[in-house]
């Protein structure tokens, strides 16, 4: 039997490993947000139209994306916890039973003060609630000369804008309270949210849209974990990195969580809005929103 000589052996043995492809799949107009839920199935937030009470939320059956439960106005951040799909939708959050039935679990009317924007959705670690975001309206952020172009940090229309942005905790029974309180100037409107544990306690860690400040907050206290990751949108905590996506800018990012480095994994989309961390198959499940397409991101 022939064998291989060294230097060759070498060589095959140094070539990498070719990359897992990527894999993107259309799946209807603007979807916003994933998770997974019954069935261990992929659900997906889907904008639309834009007109009241045409969003929906989409489930991928194989490839195929079919809508599971309609009705609401322009869904956004979406979550599975004890049982339900959790969708924040403008001024309303919502939770989904497992035949696609929406009951309203937090209406305008039951916060403790006014809001504007509901955007995200996270579990809490115990099952029993979830934290959303208020990002507050994100209008003034944006310089109408360019294209989902965000005011320069140094301007006077972003020295302007009040730090509104909060979080909200909400129980599945329905019961709201303040979570991340506003006013602080490194989050002046979260979009992203996750949970991760710090201390043996819940930990917050949000992804601020218009500084691209990635905060945590813990013991009533917030720390800037990375920074220039502007128009934050999904934010997942790894053991070692920190995935962020980029809606106006169409990146996503790994951060090390040491050095503060952040990283492109992904360029070139559109608008990469809520991705999905897929921590058993090793990928980030994004939407590009104004695509209209799901890109299955594998990761080493």
């Amino acid at each position: 039997m022939k064998t291989i000589p060294s230097v060759l052996l070498f060589v095959l043995l140094a070539w990498p490993a070719a990359a897992a492809p990527v894999k993107t799949l259309k799946v209807g107009e603007k979807p916003e947000s994933v998770a997974r839920g019954f069935g261990d199935k992929l659900y997906i937030t889907m904008i639309n139209a834009d007109e009241p009470g045409d969003g929906a939320i989409n489930v991928l059956e194989g490839d195929e994306s079919k809508v599971f439960a309609k009705g609401f106005n322009a869904p956004k951040g979406l979550a599975f916890v004890g049982g339900f799909l959790v969708t924040a939708d403008e001024k309303t959050v919502w939770k989904v039973d497992a035949q696609g039935k929406a009951t309203v679990l937090a209406a305008e009317k039951d916060f403790p003060q006014p809001i504007e924007f509901l955007n995200d959705v996270a579990a809490s670690l115990d099952g029993k609630s979830v934290y959303v975001t208020e990002m507050s309206s994100p209008k003034p952020w944006f310089d109408p000369s360019g294209e989902r172009k965000l005011w320069a940090l140094d301007s006077e229309q972003a020295k302007a804008l009040d730090a509104k942005g909060c979080v909200y905790r909400i129980t599945l029974e329905g019961k709201i309270s303040l979570a991340v309180p506003p006013g602080d100037r490194r989050m002046l409107g979260p979009n992203g949210v996750t949970v991760t544990r710090a201390k043996g306690k819940e930990m917050l860690v949000m992804g601020d849209f218009f500084t691209g400040n990635i905060v945590s907050y813990l013991d009533g206290k917030m720390d800037v974990l990375a920074t220039g990751l502007r128009g934050a949108d999904a934010v997942e905590v790894g053991e070692e990195t920190l995935y962020v996506s980029s809606w106006p800018l169409g990146k996503v990012w790994a951060v090390d969580r040491k050095t503060k480095k952040a990283t492109v994994l992904r360029e070139g989309m559109t608008t990469a809005a809520d991705f999905y961390f897929d921590r058993k198959a090793r990928q980030l499940i994004i939407p590009d929103m104004l695509e209209g397409t799901l890109t299955f991101l594998p990761l080493k």
